[in-house]
């Protein structure tokens, strides 16, 4: 989120809206549409709490939250827990926590409130962020809520309830403003580690302003790296890693960048630049971000960037990176050269000017058409009232990967919600229903958190998890390689994606429509290369570590293309 603007002025926060989304009659669908929404028949009725209506123009309230698609109690369906936010006290400026809300998939259509039979109707701090990740190694996904105060670890204790062990993992610390968070074995012992993001040191004030504040006002909160101690228990390790002190940061996303089964962070840091961890054989990690090409734009200045994800664009088997920006900046794509090295490429692939006048938050790329190419979204919203060149509410972005050559934009068929105006903040993707399409929960402002479903004709798919055993049960860095429609295919297990959210950790790949059977080779973060064969199209298939085949050493010693 970037300074100020000048322009056309928005709407304060108690304005009557005429952009605010309306009902549609009726349950038409238009033909074409990528997405369809089906929040008002899904029984999930949930809106994030920015404090807004207090009218007292805080920062805090403009970052918002995000959602995660996570099956919390191993029944093969996606639930969906959503952050909560908080509120502000009118006349103090006073935080204080809302509760976040669990929903559990009944049958892929509808959803059941879980939130107080979980355990999680007590408030945590006002929360923004939240990652999932097995951090005991038990079989059973839990949780980390980040907050501006203290953050919150939920253990899943496996009977569909959770337990906040955060004072016992010894993750509560002085109060401070966290936004993001990614999970990542970083010394390689098998456990996953934790990175925070810090954002900017706002305390609550009288003061009263006409518009938000820009984060230039105030000084970097410093990010935090967490050792998993494998006892239930933490360590911070930020100054032995090398984690810098001068980010802003709203998104960070874990992964292996550089293909050496070494854990990497990429941080989207707001008007400063960006950082790039790269792991090493210890704790230390090695901040590279302008000497790889990934910290500024092109023009070499920094940007207010928001959402984060890495992916192989391109198809040349290399992770690239993504972050979406601030209003009148275009989005940054780096392609990845590799040895290191990166190159500014928004322009070369089409994507210069694609929602430049907007402010860009939770984004992801995906293959919702299922033709092999990963896609392209990214939802917008603004976070001032008064001084944007665009409304608070803002129309969002859709994009077709035309066969790694360049991006299309389709945003006209994305659906009604696309076609309408939010004030958008995190996502999360995932098969909501196991159609084998990836569909798209969305956490906005003003508005309850949207649940669209892919309505992308369907062609062959294979779902897959992967689960660790000398890697973590979690194996983020995961490297998965398959030959389909005529050419190698990559795919990665990431951390953090998106926007303060948590997508699906399975893999849903794409196939011919004539293929009977899938062979994949997985890269592990311990270093193990496997071959896992025959795999059935149209199922899920769980690989774990240590029982595939060894490939053929010329297969498994492929330098990196």
């Amino acid at each position: 989120m970037s300074g100020p603007s000048t322009g056309t002025a928005g709407r304060s926060p108690d304005a009557t809206d005429s952009t605010q989304t309306q009902p549609l009659a009726g349950n038409h669908v238009p033909d074409g549409d990528w997405f369809e929404d089906r929040t008002s028949t899904s029984l999930v009725d949930f809106s994030y709490a920015s404090g807004r209506e207090a009218e007292r123009m805080t920062i805090l309230e403009t970052v918002g939250g995000g959602v995660a698609l996570v099956d919390f109690d191993l029944d093969t369906r996606l639930d969906l827990f959503c952050v909560g936010g908080g509120s502000i006290d009118r006349g103090t400026s006073r935080p204080s926590g809302c509760s976040c809300g669990l929903f559990r998939n009944l049958e892929g259509a509808h959803f059941r409130d879980v939130t107080a039979v979980a355990g999680l109707n007590p408030a945590t701090d006002y929360s923004h962020g939240c990652v999932c990740g097995d951090v005991n190694s038990d079989g059973f996904p839990d949780l980390f809520i980040t907050c501006y105060g203290q953050n919150c670890l939920l253990i899943n204790l496996g009977d569909g309830t959770f337990s906040d062990e955060t004072a016992a993992a010894g993750l509560k610390g002085p109060p401070t403003w966290n936004t993001a968070a990614a999970w990542g074995d970083v010394n390689r012992d098998g456990e996953l580690d934790l990175f925070v993001t810090g954002y900017v040191d706002w305390i609550p004030t009288d003061a009263k302003y006409s518009d938000v504040p820009a984060p230039q006002s105030f000084r970097a909160v410093p990010d935090q790296l967490y050792l998993n101690s494998a006892d239930g228990r933490f360590v911070d390790a930020s100054d032995e890693a090398g984690i810098r002190r001068d980010g802003m940061g709203l998104g960070v996303i874990a992964a292996d960048v550089n293909d050496d089964q070494r854990i990497d962070f990429y941080v989207a840091n707001d008007v400063v630049e960006n950082h790039l961890y790269l792991g090493t054989d210890g704790t230390a990690l090695q901040e590279v971000g302008a000497v790889a090409g990934v910290a500024f734009n092109e023009a070499g200045s920094p940007e207010g960037s928001m959402g984060v994800d890495c992916a192989d664009v391109n198809g040349d088997g290399r992770v690239d990176l993504w972050t979406t920006n601030y209003e009148m900046e275009d989005n940054s794509l780096y392609l990845n050269l590799g040895e290191g090295q990166f190159q500014h490429s928004s322009t070369a692939l089409r994507l210069a000017g694609v929602g430049r006048p907007q402010v860009k938050f939770g984004t992801g790329l995906r293959d919702f058409d299922g033709d092999g190419w990963l896609d392209l979204f990214f939802v917008n919203g603004h976070v001032r009232y008064r001084q944007g060149r665009l409304p608070f509410l803002q129309t969002s972005n859709l994009c077709r990967n035309d066969h790694g050559v360049g991006f299309n934009e389709v945003t006209s068929a994305g659906g009604t919600w696309f076609r309408a105006r939010h004030a958008a903040r995190g996502t999360a993707t995932g098969d909501l229903d196991g159609d084998g399409r990836l569909d798209l929960v969305i956490s906005s402002l003003t508005e309850p958190v949207a649940l669209l479903y892919n309505r992308c004709p369907t062609t062959n798919w294979l779902r897959v998890q992967l689960v660790g055993t000398r890697s973590p049960r979690t194996p983020i860095g995961s490297r998965v390689r398959l030959t389909a429609f005529g050419r190698e295919c990559v795919r990665t297990v990431t951390s953090g994606s998106g926007y303060l959210s948590h997508s699906e950790d399975k893999l849903l790949l794409a196939v011919e429509a004539d293929r009977a059977a899938v062979d994949l080779t997985v890269t592990w973060p311990s270093g193990l290369v496997e071959v896992f064969s025959g795999l059935a199209p149209r199922s899920e298939s769980v690989l774990v570590e240590g029982r595939g085949t060894t490939p053929p050493a010329s297969a498994a010693s492929l330098p990196e293309k």
